[in-house]
């Protein structure tokens, strides 16, 4: 009988270092108890990612579903965008995911979606599904499956979802547009999409390569921007736009080769949506005080999320939300789009923005803005980082602190927050700070630290120095 790392079932997914963690005979053992649990699940989307083991753990999928009696719909390497919308477009049961989305190229993952019977929406399995399968996994036993012969049935869904991707955008003048993949599952899709749309574009590392000979695909961190930064300033291009490995992050930058922060995009889109209808917005526990203003004065009920699309998901169901976010690159458009994670479709509406605005480095420019800390990650472990987040909070209770507890603990001060929360899928904690001034940002940032230490977050020096404190 295997051995089965439990950590790699996360709260909303499945990630592990390959081939230690996440391997063949586990992938095998996941899927069976998922035909197990779901047996009226029938048509299964199957597709995977760059990375160099997902290609063998994408078949050791397939064969086991076509061992329980499902029809595969295998799309190959294909991003998030082609697979969820494969599932929503064609109506079928479920798929699996294979990606390691933003992680290092040795990680990898699975995401588990289903149709749920007398549900209007499928939804990626979390919380109490995974949980289930887990109990399942973990048993030293063998799963009981269903008899059957199933089939694997190739398919391409990518002309229907650049028809129907593009039908519902408008751009009000053709944009010149540097697209980097990052070698990941995007490849030239984006391409494909935006030129029907009659934009001039130019896509680096559009080829799939597991190796990410380049750069991580992780457009969420500076250092991965450099090469789109520089080609977009050489040719001049209105703006940028880089994905990450599975297609679900989105960055933009402007023409000038500067990044459009996540509270930006977060605040722009969610200002279009508004001219549409207003309604409720749901937001990840890291936005910024400005959003929260701006929504404020504008009469608009936000609220908070745990980090996770999922989770956002389920938020804008319970809220009826018009539209909902992460500062993480993760935009959601209820209104306009079928309710997935999804970049392509997130960039197409911030060309429609950048597309009507005379001057758009002028136009954000012109947005409110708080001190912001960039986010930092303190290393920990899978097993410690939960309890940790857990004596904060019940120091914080214990102390009469202001915070708001919806995701980790988000302190909050008279001229700012900070927060601390357990990453989903990495062994870290992710700390953000944010003040009215610049003074308020450096106060904030050096009580909470004092405060984290008490509770046992290993702050080191390196924190102080990405922070630019002394320790």
């Amino acid at each position: 009988m295997i051995k089965i790392n439990p950590n790699i079932f996360r709260t909303y997914d499945i990630r592990g270092i390959y081939p230690d963690d996440l391997n063949e005979e586990v992938v095998r053992k996941i899927v069976l108890a998922f035909s197990y649990f779901y047996p009226q699940a029938k048509k299964i989307v199957v597709a995977h990612d760059s990375r160099l083991s997902s290609p063998f753990l994408s078949k050791a999928i397939k064969e086991t579903l076509v061992g329980n009696g499902k029809e595969v719909i295998d799309i190959g390497i294909s991003p998030d965008p082609l697979f969820y919308f494969s599932i929503f477009h064609y109506q079928l049961d479920g798929g699996i995911m294979v990606s390691g989305s933003h992680n290092p190229k040795e990680y990898n993952g699975l995401t588990l979606h289903i149709r749920k019977p007398g549900k209007e929406i499928s939804e990626d399995l979390i919380k109490e599904d995974l949980e289930k399968i887990k109990k399942e996994v973990m048993k030293e036993r063998k799963i009981r499956v269903l008899k059957g012969e199933g089939k694997v049935t190739p398919f391409n869904p990518t002309k229907d979802y650049i028809n129907y991707v593009t039908a519902k955008i408008s751009l009000k003048r053709p944009l010149k547009i540097i697209i980097d993949s990052g070698n990941g599952a995007c490849g030239y899709l984006p391409e494909k999409v935006f030129k029907k749309l009659g934009c001039q574009v130019k896509t680096i590392y559009g080829q799939f390569d597991g190796n990410f000979p380049h750069h991580l695909p992780d457009p969420y961190q500076e250092e991965n921007l450099k090469d789109v930064k520089e080609m977009i300033l050489k040719e001049k291009a209105d703006i940028g736009f880089a994905y990450d490995c599975d297609g679900d992050r989105i960055a933009i930058i402007n023409r000038k080769g500067q990044t459009i922060s996540g509270d930006f995009c977060l605040l722009i889109l969610a200002l279009q949506v508004l001219k549409k209808k207003k309604g409720p917005i749901v937001h990840d526990v890291r936005v910024s005080k400005a959003f929260l203003d701006e929504m404020e004065k504008r009469r608009v009920k936000t609220y908070f999320s745990v980090s996770h699309h999922s989770a956002i998901i389920e938020k804008i169901l319970e809220t009826g939300a018009v539209f909902g976010g992460e500062i993480t690159l993760h935009f959601l458009f209820p209104l306009d789009y079928y309710l997935c994670d999804e970049a392509i479709f997130a960039s197409l509406k911030l060309a429609e923005i950048v597309s009507e605005k005379k001057d758009f480095v002028q136009y954000v420019e012109s947005l409110p803005r708080y001190f912001t800390s960039p986010e930092v990650f303190i290393e920990t472990t899978d097993e410690k980082k939960f309890k940790i987040i857990e004596n904060l909070q019940k120091y914080l209770r214990e102390n009469n602190y202001d915070f708001i507890g919806v995701d980790g603990a988000r302190i909050n001060f008279p001229n700012g927050w900070a927060l601390a929360r357990a990453a989903n899928t990495t062994p870290f904690i992710k700390c953000r700070f944010e003040g009215k001034t610049k003074r308020d940002l450096i106060e904030i940032e050096k009580k909470s630290l004092e405060i984290f230490k008490k509770v046992g977050i290993p702050v080191t020096k390196k924190t102080y120095q990405e922070l630019s404190l002394k320790d």
